[in-house]
């Protein structure tokens, strides 16, 4: 109680501010925050930290579909190098009996995503282009129309792989200036090679 006897109602005796009035909002809430000596706001809803459950949570999602990606393009990679190892087996046994002057082999995944089997022949004692082409048909290879500059087209179907074959000459009589065989290979296979 004060000296005029009224009663002191300010906590830890303090002396009530003159302008508690304009202090406090019109609907009886406080206007200001802790730096105007106010209540601390209350947290927004739905503003929650994540726990540690959750986070362990979305880490092992993220690790399973990491190992599911890397697994399924490792398997569609696998395939890719079966069909390409058919073509190189291929195109070996075929150097046996028709010795070429060069080679080149470039496997799935490298600098092209395609795998490429490459022979160049001598001018004057490689194979005739009806003596290629006889050999390849006669294993299992197709000709189709072929586009400039390739003489002939062939086509043979390994592992779900369409595996092509191009003869470079200037007619069927004449000698094999080259051959370039292709495998094609999955983009998404080579994803992580």
């Amino acid at each position: 109680m004060s000296d005029s006897g009224f009663v002191d109602d300010a906590p830890g005796g303090r002396e009530p501010s003159r302008h508690a009035a304009a202090d406090r909002a019109p609907e009886g809430r406080e206007t200001g925050g802790p730096a105007m000596g106010g209540p601390a706001p209350a947290p927004g809803p739905g503003r929650r930290r994540p726990s540690v459950a959750g986070t362990v949570f979305v880490v092992l999602v993220l690790g399973l579909f990491g190992f599911g990606l890397w697994a399924w393009s490792s398997r569609v990679h696998a395939d890719d190098v079966a069909a390409y190892a058919d073509l190189v087996k291929e195109i070996g046994v075929m150097d046996r009996t028709l010795v070429p002057l060069g080679h080149g082999e470039m496997p799935p995944c490298r600098e092209p995503g395609d795998g490429l089997v490459t022979r160049t022949y001598p001018e004057s004692t490689g194979p005739q282009a009806a003596e290629l082409i006889g050999y390849l048909t006669q294993n299992g290879w197709t000709r189709q129309t072929s586009a400039s500059p390739a003489f002939a087209h062939l086509v043979r179907s390994v592992v779900g792989h369409t595996l092509t074959i191009d003869v470079a000459a200037p007619s069927e009589n004449a000698l094999v200036e080259s051959l370039t065989a292709h495998s094609p290979a999955s983009s998404f296979g080579c994803v992580l090679r």
